[in-house]
């Protein structure tokens, strides 16, 4: 999996290979790492980087990921709107799979009322749960994806109307 982020003004490239076991071959530019990744209780990840233990956390807010890693602060933003997980006009728009995954589950119908922030779809991906969360205040118009659905990264998981 490919994933591109932009961090002060560079745009980077993370490609994730599994690997048996559960490990991942990360390459980012030209440098190639051995990753391991167990979730912690706290709500954080331990990496082990090349032998190197480190405790990571995240946090999404749209297209923006906060991440800290091994006490360092990072701010990241998908640079390419095609793959990003919404598209919005004026708190409506399509909710897409940031990456590929299984949709753990979904916490709205449709015609519900959301606000914005709110938590809509929890997805799971390279053992990480991802939120999707709504982009503003407005109405679920349509489900495209249920508990148990395997998605891939682009697909529309939900439809968001303005509130009338």
């Amino acid at each position: 999996m490919i994933f591109t982020y932009q961090h002060d003004g560079e745009t980077y490239s993370v490609n994730l290979e599994g690997q048996p076991g559960g490990d991942y071959i990360a390459t980012i530019g030209d440098r190639t790492y051995r990753l391991q990744a167990r979730q912690i209780p706290n709500g954080g990840w331990l990496l082990t980087l090349d032998g190197q233990r480190l405790t990571a956390y995240a946090a999404v807010q749209g297209d923006v990921r906060f991440v800290n890693i091994g006490g360092q602060h990072y701010t990241l933003s998908v640079p390419d709107r095609r793959v990003s997980r919404r598209r919005v006009s004026g708190g409506s728009g399509d909710l897409t799979a940031q990456m590929p995954g299984q949709v753990l589950d979904v916490l709205v119908a449709e015609g519900d009322a959301v606000e914005r922030g709110q938590t809509l779809v929890i997805l799971e991906a390279m053992k990480m749960e991802i939120r999707v969360t709504a982009p503003g205040d407005g109405v679920v118009k349509r489900l495209l994806a249920a508990k148990g659905d395997v998605v891939e990264r682009g697909q529309v998981l939900l439809e968001i109307g303005k509130k009338t």
